[in-house]
């Protein structure tokens, strides 16, 4: 039989008190967001999220560098949860860090628009000098997996429109005239409203970093605007400031690429399922705008 998550998450508290002197009582896992988040509360009574994924070594390679663009960002304001501790316990990979107040953003308003716009900039400039393959990265993950939120592989074989979209965003990005220069921002590579906090309006935290790399920041206001359109969360003028501010601060071709490459993460999570064919359709008028603007 297997386990729930929740019962691999009180499987690691008695570890995590033999091996890392961390004494936890596990309260739920989170409703929304990562499945691999719990709430837990320490021996003085102070909640904590506790975040458990599978140990891998290239993973545990990548929490250093991460570890240090999160705390650079922090250093520039941006809303961040402190990590408390973090290592692994047996075959997982654990993080412990501050609880944050908030609830996930259902609808985006201007003023957290604006506030999600700061944020982005927080991540400009704050990278470790690590995005040299930045282009590479993105435009070879058209074609093979270089990510766990990036599997075309899955689309092997495809057939129908499906198979007519993965063509067209393929074509449409390897056609793209990509910058030459070499990004240094930080990309959460997973951002939007689902990823944030807030608490009467104001943005608290900024969530699962986990897959974060050096790049250009644009890509993160690109994914928000696909979240925007495919899953509307605020007003067409809300949009538009949006498109104006991804025009203002990214390069047309980088644009294309970026549009491309969300709308194939989006199809491979998809493929096979109910919404599939929202995904294909919203895929091609995401790849309109991105075209034509």
């Amino acid at each position: 039989m297997w386990e729930t998550g929740e019962q691999q998450a009180a499987a690691m508290l008695p570890r995590l008190e033999q091996e890392h002197g961390l004494r936890l009582h596990l309260i739920r896992r989170f409703e929304r967001g990562d499945e691999g988040a719990y709430l837990v509360e320490d021996s003085a009574g102070r909640r904590l999220v506790l975040k458990r994924r599978p140990w891998h070594e290239d993973a545990a390679e990548a929490s250093g560098p991460t570890a240090r663009r999160l705390a650079r960002m922090r250093q520039r304001g941006c809303p961040i949860p402190e990590e408390v501790a973090a290592g692994r316990v047996g075959e997982s990979l654990f993080e412990l860090q501050e609880f944050a107040e908030g609830s996930p953003v259902d609808e985006l308003t201007e003023d957290t628009l604006r506030q999600l716009i700061d944020v982005v900039r927080t991540q400009r400039g704050a990278g470790l000098g690590a995005g040299w393959d930045w282009w590479e990265f993105l435009t070879d993950g058209l074609l093979r997996d270089r990510s766990p939120l990036c599997r075309p592989s899955v689309l092997d074989g495809c057939t129908g429109p499906a198979e007519r979209l993965l063509t067209r965003l393929r074509e449409q990005a390897l056609d793209a005239a990509v910058p030459q220069q070499i990004p240094n921002d930080v990309v959460h590579f997973d951002f939007g409203p689902a990823n944030l906090l807030t608490v009467d309006g104001r943005i608290t935290a900024v969530l699962d970093w986990q897959a974060c790399r050096d790049g250009d920041a644009s890509y993160d206001l690109v994914t928000t605007d696909w979240d925007l359109m495919a899953w509307p969360k605020a007003e067409s003028e809300i949009g538009e400031q949006l498109r104006h501010e991804i025009g203002r601060t990214t390069a047309p071709g980088a644009t294309l690429v970026y549009a491309a490459h969300t709308v194939l993460r989006n199809l491979t999570w998809s493929h096979g399922t109910e919404w599939e064919g929202h995904i294909v359709s919203s895929g091609h008028a995401f790849l309109d705008r991105w075209a034509t603007d």
